[in-house]
């Protein structure tokens, strides 16, 4: 059940890392949606798969985490390490979001 949460928030960190680089070509009056929620609500979680001790995710990353389509996300784990993202830290933020029932990728 623990790897099930960590393959979904691999692909929620990625997500949130295509939205670190897509930010600086994407209009600001543009919206882009991912999975069921703005690209710039998952920027919320970058700081918590970043970096070799990343802190804990915060009340607004697990927020917008809860919201997020998780199986949707699954389609980016592949990409996920490309854009330098702690796969670990990654792994971890479901459970320490709180989140139970994750597909599995």
């Amino acid at each position: 059940m623990g790897k099930m949460r960590g393959n979904v928030l691999l692909g929620c960190m990625l997500i949130i890392a295509l939205i670190a680089s897509a930010s600086c070509t994407t209009a600001p009056s543009s919206s882009t949606i991912v999975c069921n929620v703005e690209m710039t609500d998952l920027l919320e979680c970058l700081p918590a798969i970043t970096g070799a001790h990343p802190p804990a995710p915060t009340r607004r990353c697990c927020k917008v985490m809860r919201r997020v389509n998780l199986p949707c996300l699954c389609r980016y784990k592949p990409q996920l390490a490309k854009f330098g993202a702690n796969p670990v830290a990654a792994m971890a933020v479901p459970k320490k979001c709180g989140i139970k029932r994750t597909p599995r990728c």
